[in-house]
């Protein structure tokens, strides 16, 4: 009787222990920089390559899941995962995806060592518009991220909390030429010559900033910037017509080798 009683007493604190561990909750999940630099902004089509250790992994994960905005290269694989005995969903191949998912038959260990090698996002780009070369750009330039990795349980749902790295990415020709164009005195000038850039036309407002830059006797009146202006947009389709299928072409094959295509 005393037997059972205690027997019944063990089992019952066993279970409430149990759910006391289970209620508890899970930690954050640590990713500690071990190789490379994640600095806060990267030029647009950089190679990045870091090395991370994952840890702060709960006993309750059955799936780790990372992401990344980098994009992959044909050098080798988005993601190298250095320890041995997990599971990637979707298999090797996946490698390259920006996410990854891993799983392991016999649980995580307590750190992960985990390499990526990618590159920036590329955020312009060039189509001809009627002869004329036209640079496109994505405006968004924050809130990409090096990596965002959290830790799943059975149902899919996050344990605890995960961690970000993220970066934003800077245009260097922009940066070059937005410091030109503020150095411009006379405000018309520079704003026909920021309406030309904005509108895609970033030769033709190159040439126009170069000019507006050269030393002069005086200060050009504003009819006359706008007739340069006009004239510079002539030239630009002349131009465009004999050389932008060119530059296009070139700048597209470019963009397709960032992609691994």
């Amino acid at each position: 009787m005393h037997i059972r009683y205690r027997s019944s007493i063990f089992i019952s604190l066993a279970l409430i222990i149990s759910m006391l561990l289970f209620c508890l909750p899970a930690s954050a999940v640590i990713a500690d920089l071990k190789e490379g630099s994640l600095v806060e902004s990267q030029n647009e089509g950089g190679i990045i390559q870091y090395t991370i250790e994952v840890s702060g992994i709960p006993k309750q994960a059955e799936v780790i899941e990372m992401n990344t905005d980098l994009i992959p290269v044909p050098q080798a694989s988005l993601w190298q995962i250095e320890e041995s005995g997990f599971n990637i969903s979707g298999g090797e191949e996946s490698l390259n995806d920006h996410k990854i998912e891993l799983t392991a038959d016999s649980g995580f260990p307590d750190k992960i060592a985990v390499t990526v090698y990618g590159r920036v996002p590329v955020l312009t780009s060039v189509e001809i518009v009627d002869g004329v070369v036209v640079t496109r750009r994505v405006t968004q330039t924050t809130g990409y991220i090096y990596y965002h990795i959290k830790a799943l349980d059975g149902n899919m749902d996050a344990l605890g909390t995960g961690t970000t790295k993220t970066f934003s990415i800077t245009i260097p020709d922009d940066e070059q030429f937005m410091s030109e164009l503020n150095a411009i005195n006379d405000p018309e000038m520079r704003g026909i010559i920021d309406d030309l850039y904005s509108r895609g036309l970033r030769d033709e407002a190159k040439e126009l900033l170069r000019y507006a830059g050269s030393p002069k006797e005086a200060t050009l009146p504003l009819t006359t910037a706008v007739l340069i202006g006009v004239v510079l947009l002539v030239i630009g389709f002349g131009a465009g017509m004999v050389f932008g299928q060119i530059r296009a072409k070139n700048m597209q094959d470019f963009q397709k080798e960032y992609k691994g295509e």
